[in-house]
């Protein structure tokens, strides 16, 4: 597993909490979100524990970066209540959410549950994101990570370097954004997206 938070004492206690049990081994610890990306593609990651408030590379580029392009199992570690960005995350492909405020134990629950498949969220989690409207239209993980960087202006040949995939999957997926989005052309895919509440 690899931890991203920019905060030595987080990152001691997350030490702590993983040398607990005899599942996780710890292959790197990063503090800053740029250095991610290259980190999975170097090193064999099943797990990613990722702080989404760090400075340079915010955590939710972080996470449609790994998650788009190698379907990376990440479970979300926050010290904000910004709900909707964590249940964008959640969309994006997230396999769990935990508050710092919350005992140690559930980022253990968190990870345990990921790996058997499952998305956990934690109870204050649950609690702030029953609050929060969920989109009538669902999308992949990968269609979320392409739409996060089509809102953020890029081309399909920067999605398809960012991703890591080729781009022809890059086109076909925005024909299928089209599709579910009912739109008719790729302008009018982000403006459709945020009527939806998908951005």
């Amino acid at each position: 597993m690899l931890i991203v938070d920019d905060h030595p004492i987080a990152q001691g206690g997350l030490r702590s909490v993983f040398a607990t049990s005899d599942r996780y081994k710890i292959v790197g610890v990063l503090d800053n979100g740029a250095l991610v990306s290259a980190f999975v593609r170097s090193q064999e990651v099943d797990l990613v524990v990722l702080d989404m408030n760090m400075p340079g590379l915010r955590g939710i580029n972080v996470l449609a970066e790994i998650v788009g392009s190698s379907d990376m199992t990440v479970i979300i570690l926050t010290g904000e209540t910004q709900f909707t960005e964590i249940e964008y995350a959640l969309k994006l492909g997230a396999r769990g959410a935990v508050s710092k405020s919350e005992p140690a134990a559930e980022i253990l629950r968190a990870c345990d549950a990921a790996l058997d498949g499952e998305v956990y969220l934690s109870p204050m989690m649950q609690r702030g994101l029953a609050s929060v409207q969920a989109p009538e239209i669902a999308l992949s993980p990968r269609q979320m990570a392409i739409l996060h960087y089509l809102a953020q202006g890029e081309t399909n040949k920067e999605i398809s370097y960012r991703l890591s995939i080729a781009q022809p999957t890059v086109s076909f997926h925005i024909a299928e954004l089209r599709r579910k989005l009912d739109v008719p052309s790729n302008r009018k895919i982000v403006d459709r997206a945020q009527e939806l509440k998908l951005l």
